[in-house]
């Protein structure tokens, strides 16, 4: 029901996005799968910034989340995902206000459904998109798909199951990403090694379900190349230690 909402959402946010002015687009400077690109051999960190999760039942309502991205922006992170869902208690200002005190990639993990939202998501300072499979027919996500690499923007494919992984624009410099959860809406980490197996091996492969701790993303090694963790970081008392912990 919740992916229902927030696929709503995105339909009316692109409704009033219509006409945005897009001359002052600038394409991307970063490559965003560069920095998580890891031939699988070591699983790279994407630090999620939200204020509510509604699968997992997290709340972090007074979250400092430009802050966060600032101590984070110290650590050797891969990248940030910000949300601008009002679903997960964010907007596209959040976007706007953590581009301007961070310097790792940036991705907009929102559903992106319309071509203009991906110009918005340019303006705000992205560096990756994400296009879902599950609810666009076959021919919109290549469109957006193209409209973002021709913004120098990465997409990163919502891939749920083989068979969207079997009809989505597997290629790249697309990035896959896979939502494989269990019940309580954290991971699924032998769904997700099963699907990433599927991958093509010079395709860059992320875990978009988040795990429960870092000891369970360690178990995702050799099967995908990063991992959008949230939770984890925001329940922290100190999120930059849990990293460094984790990637010594």
């Amino acid at each position: 029901m919740t992916r229902d909402l927030w696929i709503r959402e995105k339909l009316e946010e692109a409704e009033k996005l219509q006409g945005i002015a897009t001359n002052a687009i600038v394409p991307s400077g970063r490559d965003f799968t560069q920095f998580l690109a890891s031939q699988r051999t070591d699983v790279a960190l994407v630090a999620r910034l939200k204020r509510v999760d509604p699968s997992t039942g997290g709340e972090w309502r007074d979250a400092d989340l430009v802050s966060l991205a600032e101590l984070l922006d110290d650590t050797e992170l891969a990248a940030l995902a910000v949300s601008t869902a009002a679903v997960h208690g964010m907007s596209p200002q959040d976007l706007d206000s953590v581009r301007a005190v961070s310097t790792a990639p940036l991705m907009r993990d929102d559903l992106c459904v319309d071509e203009v939202q991906l110009y918005d998501s340019r303006l705000r300072g992205a560096d990756a998109v994400r296009i879902p499979v599950t609810e666009l027919v076959d021919e919109l996500v290549e469109s957006l798909c193209d409209v973002a690499v021709s913004l120098h923007m990465t997409p990163v494919l919502d891939i749920a199951d083989r068979a969207e992984l079997e009809r989505a624009p597997v290629r790249a410099p697309h990035c896959v990403g896979l939502r494989c959860t269990e019940p309580d809406g954290f991971i699924d980490v032998e769904r997700t090694r099963a699907l990433a197996a599927l991958v093509p091996r010079h395709i860059v492969v992320v875990s978009l379900s988040e795990p429960r701790d870092l000891a369970e993303a360690s178990r995702l090694r050799g099967s995908v190349d990063g991992a959008f963790v949230g939770d984890v970081l925001l329940r922290a008392s100190e999120p930059e230690r849990e990293i460094e912990r984790f990637l010594a």
